[in-house]
């Protein structure tokens, strides 16, 4: 058996398209499929023939070099949603915003920090995204997935490993295809109100208007070492448990910076955006030059949200 015979498979396809930096080269194979048995005979076939190969959800939170990826993309195509009692069981493909729609015309609540965040579920569980304090764990019941050896497992939130923008899904070539969500009925009028101030303050706050990954490094929880080294330095008096990235990289000069037509935003320092033309190069070079500068003046190691391919 040789790649091409999976009917539905691509090559040389260009990735630019299918994320939120419009940057990125081509894909040697890519394949689109919300078939899980087809999804587990192309895992035996990768792993038999020692292909790599990558998942992409959104791509909201990924930039992928300018020369591509030389294996395969697979990205989950698994739109399937519904509800039994208050238990969602929701595709990996299907989008937050989406999702959030489908829990409010059921009347149900209790998922507004998701709202607004670019990507899919599938993204989401990955990186254990969230907003306003809120992360997609905490609503979370189960995820299954297709694990190295191709068969299907399942895992608890607990066995999920979730932490600040981690998983375990991070860590091991898991494929995740739906998740189960318990979620309350609730006064929707209100939750819709909760989600209209949040978009409008996210508006005003980030720039939403440029091609981005959203925030593009996590925030730095503050520890004994980290508050007695910058005590004389920063103000840290209004940070409880992280300083923001955006208010290290606006702090050391950066906020507006450019390469090529990346960016730090002027609007918020922890967007890079996509001024129009940038190659994925200048922003990989950017955030170089922004963990470099962070390093020298504070001694913190920023660490990213976003995930790097082919680089």
């Amino acid at each position: 058996m040789i790649i091409t015979d999976f009917k539905n498979i691509k090559t040389n396809y260009n990735l630019a398209k299918l994320t939120t930096f419009g940057v990125g080269g081509d894909a040697k194979y890519f394949l689109q499929t919300d078939d899980i048995e087809e999804i587990q005979s192309i895992l035996k076939f990768c792993k038999n023939e020692n292909l790599k190969f990558k998942i992409i959800g959104g791509g909201s939170n990924l930039l992928i070099s300018d020369d591509g990826y030389d294996g395969l993309i697979l990205k989950i195509d698994n739109k399937n949603i519904h509800i039994d009692n208050n238990i969602f069981s929701v595709g990996a493909g299907v989008l937050l915003r989406d999702f959030v729609n489908f829990v409010i015309k059921n009347s149900y609540v209790g998922c507004d920090f998701i709202f607004g965040i670019p990507g899919t579920i599938g993204g989401a569980i990955y990186g254990n995204a969230g907003s306003f304090g809120g992360d997609i764990s905490n609503i979370i019941k189960s995820v299954r997935f297709i694990n190295s050896n191709s068969e299907i497992k399942e895992l608890d939130k607990k066995e999920c490993k979730f932490f600040y923008r981690e998983s375990i899904f991070k860590h091991h070539d898991f494929v995740i295809f739906d998740a189960k969500f318990d979620l309350p009925k609730g006064d929707v009028n209100a939750f819709k109100k909760i989600m209209l101030e949040r978009i409008k303050l996210r508006n005003s706050k980030q720039p939403w208007e440029y091609k981005s990954a959203g925030s593009f490094f996590k925030n730095v929880e503050i520890n004994n070492d980290i508050r007695k080294n910058l005590e004389n330095i920063l103000d840290l008096s209004k940070f409880i448990d992280n300083i923001p990235a955006g208010f290290l990289i606006e702090s050391v000069g950066l906020k507006g910076f450019c390469i090529g037509d990346a960016q730090a935003s002027e609007k918020h320092a922890n967007f890079l955006i996509n001024k129009g033309d940038a190659k994925a190069k200048d922003i990989y070079n950017l955030a170089k030059i922004i963990k470099e500068k962070i390093k020298k003046e504070y001694n913190i190691n920023l660490k990213e949200e976003v995930q790097y391919l082919g680089f």
